[in-house]
């Protein structure tokens, strides 16, 4: 690596020290998907524990037993490793030829060069390694050190489709604009606020990533991508608040409120508190292309399946799991995958079958009778009749599952 392209590392302090800290909060959330990280690094022979001073896996279980996340001094290491071997791996693939990310090569030069060199940053010698830098540190900045990994694990995709779906949701979402509403709250709100304020755009970018990874091949050129996603929420996000059920409204105003009471203006407290119902943007603008229908007439089936099989207070109840073990994770993955695939499916159907009818849900309700009254009773049953678990989570996942071809 050259000194032009390695001196790229210690750009944006800004960024790295908060994807430390980013990283430090989620603690014992993520040791199991650091552990993971790093055993892939070691099995491609780009990592020595024993050189970096990195926990074998023997300690790093028993730090997890002991409730010990990584050290500061320790994530520091993992970040930087993430961001040079991610490089590599974008530098390998046919990512920095892709014109979109034009933009992230002339970011990295100051305005005024760019205005008078324009032409010669575009022929730089190492435009493709100052893309692959650039973006590399932004994605594991916001990402944390084993994200592109996990999405990996869990997907079976490349490095390269993570980095293009992470610019697709960061580019689709406007992030950056968001992230400087945040960055702007420095010494105005306190920072352990500030830093969970971060942690919920994060949050938007993991789930919706792998939704993309497993839902969308990724042929389309990017641009493209990029640009149905924004008509997506340009379409829906004006609408998303008055088409959820009574139980949604009220949880996003409590989420709303809490995050404007400490101290996150008005209207940055309302996007943010909006973020797990933004995330679904890109299936409900699947279901309209599988269905042939409007968007909106899409968003108001999705969400009327999601109240009938009572799916935000399951989706609610995941998240409080934390599965003891790496296959528990993904058996929950799974589980919520189904049940995602499923509200899809349910809402097509009944726009498909029903299309014509006032309420196409309750007319794919009716016409189902008995048979999916049962399960409705049973999913209620499961979900209310006790702690949420692994195991009642796949049940459910596979209730759901039957119903699409009712």
């Amino acid at each position: 690596m050259t000194d032009e392209v390695g001196n790229l590392v210690l750009s944006n302090n800004y960024e790295q020290t908060l994807a430390l800290s980013l990283a430090r909060k989620r603690g014992l959330a993520d040791i199991a998907h650091q552990g993971r990280f790093m055993a892939a690094l070691e099995a491609r022979g780009l990592l020595d524990r024993a050189v970096e001073t990195l926990p074998s896996p023997a300690a790093l279980a028993e730090r997890e037993a002991r409730g010990e996340p990584l050290t500061r001094a320790e994530l520091g290491v993992l970040l930087a490793y993430a961001k040079i071997v991610l490089f590599s791996d974008i530098v390998a693939s046919d990512v920095p030829d892709d014109g979109h990310f034009n933009t992230d090569l002339t970011g990295y030069f100051p305005e005024r060069m760019v205005k008078k060199f324009n032409e010669e940053i575009h022929g730089h010698r190492l435009r493709r390694e100052i893309i692959a830098r650039v973006v590399a540190n932004d994605l594991v900045n916001r990402g944390g050190p084993s994200f592109t990994n996990r999405l990996m694990e869990a997907t079976g995709r490349s490095a390269a489709d993570v980095v293009r779906t992470f610019a697709v949701i960061r580019d689709g979402f406007g992030l950056p604009a968001l992230y400087n509403e945040i960055n702007a709250l420095d010494n105005k709100i306190d920072g352990q606020v500030q830093i969970d304020l971060y942690q919920i755009v994060s949050r938007l970018i993991f789930v919706t990533a792998g939704w993309y990874l497993k839902n969308d091949a990724g042929t389309a050129p990017l641009g493209q991508r990029i640009a149905e996603l924004q008509e997506a929420r340009k379409a829906l996000e004006p609408k998303l608040v008055s088409l959820l059920s009574d139980f949604s409204r009220e949880r996003l105003e409590e989420k709303r409120h809490g995050l404007f009471k400490v101290g996150t203006p008005d209207r940055l407290a309302e996007r943010l508190a909006l973020a797990d119902v933004a995330e679904l943007i890109p299936d409900i603008a699947l279901t309209s292309r599988l269905a042939g229908s409007d968007i909106v007439a899409a968003a108001k089936a999705f969400f009327a399946v999601s109240e009938a099989f009572r799916i935000p207070r399951i989706e609610e109840a995941a998240r409080s799991v934390t599965p003891p073990d790496y296959y528990d994770q993904l058996a929950l993955s799974r589980a919520t995958d189904t049940i995602g695939a499923a509200r899809r499916g349910i809402a097509v159907a009944a726009l498909t079958q029903h299309g014509k009818a006032a309420d196409p849900v309750a007319a794919w309700l009716e016409a189902g009778g008995e048979r999916i009254a049962r399960v409705r009773e049973r999913l209620q049953a499961l979900t209310e009749g006790g702690d949420i678990t692994v195991s009642r989570l796949s049940v459910a996942s596979g209730l759901m599952s039957d119903l699409i071809g009712a």
